[in-house]
């Protein structure tokens, strides 16, 4: 965790603290927009008892999610230096929780590219490449995506689980057992060694 924590500190010098405060103020009332919905504030349940979710969730992250491609059309993919690592994770948060999944996959190439080049948090994009995984059906990448089963949680099926950590390692998410005990505190549910399936998306009826 410590060698985590310094290798991001190096991100975030090697871009500066961001160019542009508006936007950077957008994006991280968008942020919290996005966490107080779900319950959550400065990274943290509201509630000590049981996460409480708002009842239009999906009416904020369709709202978040305009919001998002208008900044994205006009200057393109929050950077670290356009906007500040906090920021620039912001808008990554937001867009792992679009219900565009078109949008969301047509991106991953770019961010990708943007990570592989230091220019964005990529701990942020694994979450969202994970979610894509499991949405067509396949095995995740990172271990990020978990479901909820029998009052517990269990782990989406992960591509080579030997390798997991060292994959974690290179996008700055910390080691499995960490990850498990974060979520467990978070949602006051225990997250087992448990591996679930996830399902492939159903396909149309062949056109007649």
């Amino acid at each position: 965790m410590v060698d985590l924590d310094h290798r991001r500190e190096e991100l975030v010098q090697r871009n500066g603290p961001g160019t542009d405060a508006t936007l950077r103020d957008q994006l991280l009332a968008m942020a919290d927009r996005d966490q107080s919905a779900r319950g959550m504030q400065h990274g943290q349940p509201k509630s000590k008892e049981k996460l409480e979710i708002a009842t239009n969730l999906a009416e904020v992250d369709a709202g978040l999610t305009a919001e998002l491609k208008e900044i994205v059309t006009k200057n393109g993919w929050p950077t670290i230096a356009l906007v500040g690592i906090e920021a620039s994770n912001g808008a990554m948060l937001i867009l792992t929780h679009t219900a565009d999944h078109a949008w969301q996959l047509s991106l991953l190439p770019q961010l990708e590219t943007l990570a592989d080049d230091g220019k964005i948090d990529g701990s942020t994009l694994a979450l969202v490449i994970d979610k894509e995984l499991v949405a067509e059906g396949k095995l995740q990448r990172y271990g990020s995506q978990f479901k909820f089963v029998d009052g517990a949680m269990a782990m989406y099926g992960v591509e080579d689980p030997g390798t997991l950590d060292a994959r974690r390692s290179k996008v700055f998410l910390p080691p499995m057992d960490v990850y498990k005990q974060i979520l467990s505190e978070m949602y006051h549910l225990k997250a087992t060694d448990k591996i679930v399936s996830a399902t492939p998306p159903a396909q149309a009826p062949p056109a007649q």
